[in-house]
């Protein structure tokens, strides 16, 4: 019963096991050798009823097998693995919950945790590591020489409880360019917990070395980890309300650290919008007002940037939506909306758009989701983008069937950081 809930690597490593022991050199016996185990995990008999498992080896197991999509951290043996699956029952806790509700509970992972790595080239990652500790230490390191190059091992320690871990590509490139390792007991994108004080990551190497290297590190980590925790709020937050559109970022970045927000949003479930302006053609309120129109603006873009790139135009009243699909517009932005009005002989206001009641003026998200509704009705190819003073508080409010984005500014600007310490340990 408790074999048949877990995941698929776990039963497959659990049933080799009984078939036989592995051969010398099999990849299997490869892993188990590359393990430093500790003392027994467990005692020999089952452990079941209400037994408490204390032991700082099992807490230390516990927190490395928060597992997604069968992927184990390589510093935990299979050998290690099998034995929670042979020693313990379902009704074994740790730390008052159930064993193996505590051990493969942690699934709340992005579908891209595992690839968004793999979008950022190596080259770029050195280049990006070099950059900031030369920004960091441009010449002399005078504390250097109070630590010397003794090799030591620091703890990543994460004191922000229920963040989500992001930006081990850039801290694990730090480190490497430094000549440290970095042993990591947590699966990027993965929830770290609610624990106070969470273990995250082990660091060895030279202590000038790493002591070198922890800020800059620190600073990466913290600052993806801040918006991956925040990007996975807002994602949450809009799959509670049953909405089929996209979370989004936006340009809004940190000069010279883009490309880790951009990762951060990735790991946290939101998608990055255009990551440059050579990535999509957007045509603000300025370009419109430089242009003349919208037509025009939209034909110019089109003859330069072809079939291949989009174009996305922000508008603020349903009459600016239309003009931009009938253009070409592929993608309609409402940005700020607010209800459009004009006066009338009788010295009514009447809207543009349509009102329910007549002299009943609309607020702006009723305007707005009135707009998309009608764009949408009219070009049912066209996605439709909400931007502008959103955010988590209001941001149920922004959700409607008929649009498609909804885009976010503080998903960089004014999001918290993780607060990630680095502790050295002492000698024995």
């Amino acid at each position: 019963m408790c074999v048949l809930s877990l995941p698929g690597s776990l039963l497959w490593m659990w049933r080799r096991r009984r078939k036989k022991k592995p051969q010398s050199g099999s990849a299997q016996s490869r892993l188990n050798s590359s393990c430093v185990t500790s003392a027994p995990l467990f005692c020999s008999r089952p452990l079941t009823g209400s037994t408490e498992i204390a032991s700082h080896s099992t807490s230390c197991l516990c927190a490395s097998l928060r597992l997604h999509s069968g992927q184990i951290p390589h510093h935990v043996s299979c050998d290690s693995v099998c034995t929670v699956l042979q020693h313990c029952s379902l009704r074994a806790t740790h730390k008052g919950k159930p064993l193996m509700e505590f051990l493969f509970c942690d699934f709340r992972m992005s579908p891209h945790t595992h690839t968004a790595a793999n979008a950022i080239p190596p080259h770029t990652l050195t280049q990006l590591a070099r950059r900031w500790l030369a920004e960091d230490t441009p010449n002399f390191d005078p504390a250097g020489v109070c630590v010397g190059s003794r090799e030591v091992e620091a703890r990543l320690l994460c004191k922000t409880p229920n963040s989500i871990l992001a930006g081990r590509p850039f801290f694990t490139a730090v480190f490497t360019e430094v000549g440290c390792t970095v042993d990591w007991t947590y699966q990027e994108g993965a929830d770290i917990g609610p624990d106070a004080v969470t273990v995250t990551a082990v660091v060895r190497g030279p202590a000038r070395c790493l002591l070198l290297g922890e800020r800059p590190a620190l600073n990466c980590l913290a600052r993806a980890s801040g918006i991956a925790t925040r990007c996975s709020q807002l994602q949450a937050a809009a799959a509670a309300g049953g909405w089929h559109g996209e979370v989004a970022g936006t340009r809004k970045t940190t000069p010279g650290f883009r490309l880790v927000e951009k990762y951060a949003m990735l790991v946290g479930g939101v998608a990055m919008h255009r990551q440059d302006l050579s990535g999509m053609v957007m045509l603000k309120d300025n370009h419109v007002w430089a242009s003349g129109s919208i037509s025009e603006a939209v034909k110019a873009a089109r003859s330069v940037c072809g079939f291949s790139s989009k174009i996305e135009v922000e508008c603020c009243s349903a009459e600016q939506g239309r003009e931009a699909a009938a253009a070409g517009a592929d993608i309609v932005m409402l940005d700020n909306f607010k209800p459009q009005v004009k006066e009338a002989s009788t010295s009514c206001l009447i809207f543009t758009a349509y009102v329910p009641h007549k002299h009943t003026p609309l607020s702006p998200l009723q305007e707005l989701h009135a707009a998309a509704r009608s764009l949408k009705t009219e070009f049912p190819t066209v996605l439709i983008e909400s931007s502008g003073g959103i955010d988590p508080e209001n941001l149920s409010l922004y959700l409607s069937p008929h649009v498609d984005i909804i885009s976010l500014g503080c998903v960089t600007q004014g999001c918290p950081v993780v607060d990630f310490s680095l502790k050295v340990q002492k000698p024995e």
